[in-house]
C-alpha cells in the first residue's frame, strides 16, 4: 500500500478544503472538490484508509473489498444499513463510490460522493464518477512510481557511493606491504570517503623487529595492539595502544564475539564501557568492527566521526565490506612478513663469515631491500683455496623472492665446490657452473664476478677475474685513483649460454690498493643509465681511500644513499695492507 495513505474529505467550505496544501493529500482534495462540483453533492472524499463516520468507512470498505462501484439512493432504506446510527451518520443519506487502483491494478481506496438527501444516481453521474476515479487512480499510480523511482535513485546513489569507497580502498590496499601500510591506507580512505575523524586498527598481539615487520606472537593472555601509521595523529589511541582481547573494551568485545558494535555518540559508548575515557577529540559516533579471515579473528577496526550520527543499513553494509577488505590485507601483510622472515633466515645463512687473511683486509655489507618481499638473490663470498689463493665472489640471482634466495644458495654452494675441487682460473669454475645449471635443469639465471687474488714475493697481489653479465669491479690505487675494471668481454649471465667459453682478465694490485665488488642495487637508479651510477660509485670510493675499509664502505653507502634501498645491495671489498707509501706500479697491467 502507498506510504502516503490518508483520507481527504471536502466539506464544501473552501477554508477547510484548502488547508495544508503542501501535504500529499492536497491534490486528492482537488479530486474531491471536482466530484462535489460535477455531481453537485455537498461532500466528496478520496478514501485510502477511511476514517470519520463509521457508515462512510463501512461503505468505502465495501467498495475496496468488492473491487466494484457502489451506488445507494438512501442508506436509511438499505437492508444491510438499517439500524441505529451514530451522531456522525445522520448526514450520510445518498452514497456513490468508485474503486481507486494503484500502478499494479490493486484496489487501494475509493472516490466517493455523499448527499444529505435521497438521490438516484443518473448514468451521466455514474460515468462522470468513473472518469474522475480513473484519473485519480492514474495520479495514485504516478505518485507510487515516482516514489519508487526516488527510492531507486537514492539506493543507486548509495550503491555508487559504496562502490567508490570500496574501489578507493582496494586501490589503496593493493600497494600495501606491511601492517602499517594497511592501517595508513584504511585511515586515508575512511577520512576522505566516509567523513571519519579517525580510523585505526587494533590487532592481536604483535611484535615489531628492527626491519619494521609486524608478526603475530603467542602469549598466555592475548592482547590487541594499536597499529601506528605515518600520520600517527590519533593521540588518544596511543594512550590505549594495548588492550585486553576481551569484553572490557569495545575493540576486544568485537574481536571476541565477531559482532560489530555501533554507537551514535560517545555517551552511548560510555553507558556500556564507563571505565574507558571518551573525549570529543576522539569523535562522537563510533563503529567497532571485527576483522576476521576464514573465521580466524585478527582484531578490530575502529572508525569515529566528528559528530553524532546513526548509521543507516547502507552505511553499515559499506563499512562492513571495508572491514572485510582490511582483514584480507592485514592477513596478506602478516603472511608476507612470515615469508620475508623465512627468506631472510635463508639468506643470512648463505652469507659468508669473512675470513681473516694475512696481508688483506676484507669487509662486506648486505642491505636488504626496503620493500621487504624483494629479499632474494644477492650474495657475496670469500674463502681461501688449498693453494693459498683468495677467492672473492659477488653474485645476483635474477628474481626477488624466496625462489631467488633458494637458487642463490644452490649456485653459491656449487661454485664453492668447483673452486675448491679445481683450484683453477675463475673462468673454469664459472663454466662448470654453467654446465651444471643446464644439466641439472635449474631454472636459474644470475650475474656474478668471480675474482682470485694470488700473492707474490713483493707484497703485491695478482688479481684474476671473470665477469658474467655483472657490473665491473672498482679498483682504487693507494693514491686514490679509482678505475672500473672493464677488460675483455663481460660474458653472458650464468645459466644463459652453457656452451660459451669464458675469459679471464688479470692485473697486478700494489700494497694499499682496494678492490670493491658490488651488486647493481648499489648503483642502479630508476630512469638513470647504469654508467652514471658506476661513475658515482667510483668517485665515492676514491674519496674514502684514506679511511679504514669498514669506514670507507659505510661512507660509500651513505654517499650513494642506499641505507633503505629499493633492491638488495651486497658489497664486498678487499684492501692490500702493505705499505701505502709504495707507489710503484699503482695498478699494473
Amino acid at each position: 500500500m502507498p506510504t502516503w495513505r490518508r483520507t481527504s474529505l471536502t466539506t464544501g467550505d473552501p477554508r477547510v478544503d484548502e488547508q495544508n496544501p503542501g501535504l500529499p493529500g492536497a491534490s486528492f482534495d482537488r479530486w474531491a472538490r471536482m466530484v462535489r462540483r460535477v455531481l453537485g453533492v455537498p461532500h466528496a472524499m478520496v478514501s485510502i484508509e477511511a476514517t470519520g463516520s463509521p457508515l462512510v468507512q463501512a461503505l468505502c470498505n465495501d467498495v475496496v473489498s468488492g473491487r466494484q462501484p457502489l451506488f445507494i439512493t438512501d442508506t436509511r432504506d438499505h437492508p444491510r444499513l438499517r439500524g441505529p446510527r451514530t451522531p456522525a451518520d445522520p448526514g450520510v443519506v445518498a452514497y456513490a463510490g468508485w474503486p481507486l487502483t494503484d500502478h499494479r491494478g490493486r484496489t487501494v481506496g475509493s472516490l466517493c460522493a455523499v448527499d444529505v438527501t435521497p438521490r438516484d444516481w443518473t448514468p451521466e453521474e455514474r460515468a462522470a464518477l468513473e472518469d474522475l476515479a480513473g484519473a485519480c487512480s492514474a495520479e495514485i499510480a504516478q505518485r507510487e512510481l515516482r516514489s519508487r523511482a526516488d527510492d531507486d535513485q537514492k539506493r543507486g546513489q548509495s550503491l555508487l557511493d559504496r562502490g567508490r569507497v570500496l574501489l578507493a580502498l582496494s586501490e589503496a590496499l593493493a600497494a600495501t606491504r606491511t601492517l602499517s601500510d594497511v592501517a595508513g591506507a584504511v585511515q586515508a580512505v575512511a577520512l576522505e570517503h566516509l567523513g571519519c575523524l579517525h580510523a585505526g586498527l587494533w590487532l592481536r598481539t604483535l611484535r615489531e623487529d628492527e626491519t619494521r615487520l609486524w608478526r603475530l606472537v603467542s602469549e598466555p593472555v592475548e592482547q590487541l595492539r594499536f597499529v601506528p601509521t605515518e600520520r600517527d595523529d590519533w593521540v588518544e589511541a596511543a594512550k590505549i595502544a594495548q588492550v585486553p582481547a576481551d569484553a572490557t573494551t569495545p575493540m576486544g568485545d568485537v574481536h571476541q564475539t565477531r559482532v560489530a558494535r555501533f554507537f551514535p555518540d560517545r555517551h552511548a559508548q560510555a553507558v556500556i564501557y564507563p571505565h574507558l575515557p571518551t573525549t570529543a577529540a576522539d569523535g562522537e559516533a563510533r563503529a567497532f568492527l571485527p576483522l576476521t579471515v576464514a573465521r580466524r579473528p585478527l582484531g578490530a577496526l575502529v572508525l569515529t566521526w566528528p559528530g553524532a550520527r546513526t548509521l543507516s543499513e547502507d552505511d553499515r553494509s559499506t563499512i562492513g565490506a571495508l572491514a572485510t577488505y582490511t582483514a584480507q590485507a592485514a592477513e596478506r601483510a602478516l603472511l608476507l612478513a612470515e615469508r620475508v622472515e623465512t627468506a631472510l633466515v635463508l639468506q643470512d645463512a648463505m652469507l659468508t663469515e669473512i675470513p681473516r687473511i694475512d696481508g688483506l683486509d676484507i669487509a662486506a655489507r648486505y642491505l636488504p631491500a626496503a620493500v621487504r618481499e624483494q629479499v632474494g638473490g644477492d650474495w657475496y663470498d670469500a674463502f681461501v683455496l688449498r693453494s693459498g689463493s683468495v677467492v672473492l665472489i659477488i653474485g645476483d640471482v635474477v628474481g626477488h623472492d624466496i625462489q631467488a634466495a633458494a637458487h642463490m644458495g644452490q649456485l653459491r654452494s656449487m661454485l664453492r665446490a668447483y673452486a675448491w675441487a679445481d683450484d683453477g682460473p675463475p673462468s673454469r669454475a664459472v663454466e662448470r657452473l654453467d654446465q651444471a645449471i643446464n644439466g641439472l635443469r635449474l631454472d636459474a639465471l644470475a650475474t656474478l664476478v668471480y675474482a682470485r687474488l694470488d700473492p707474490d714475493t713483493s707484497g703485491a697481489w695478482t688479481l684474476t677475474w671473470t665477469c658474467a653479465g655483472h657490473p665491473p669491479p672498482v679498483a682504487i690505487s693507494p693514491t686514490g685513483r679509482s678505475e672500473l675494471l672493464q677488460l675483455g668481454r663481460p660474458g653472458p649471465l650464468v645459466g644463459a649460454a652453457p656452451e660459451v667459453s669464458r675469459d679471464d682478465n688479470s692485473i697486478r694490485l700494489s700494497p694499499g690498493a682496494t678492490l670493491i665488488l658490488y651488486t647493481d642495487g648499489l648503483i642502479e637508479r630508476r630512469h638513470e643509465l647504469l654508467d652514471i651510477g658506476m661513475e658515482r660509485l667510483s668517485r665515492a670510493a676514491a674519496q674514502g681511500h684514506r679511511l679504514s675499509l669498514d669506514h670507507a664502505l659505510d661512507r660509500i653507502i651513505d654517499d650513494l644513499d642506499v641505507r633503505h634501498p629499493t633492491d638488495d645491495v651486497a658489497v664486498i671489498a678487499v684492501r692490500l695492507t702493505g705499505s701505502s707509501d709504495d707507489r710503484r706500479g699503482e695498478i699494473a697491467r
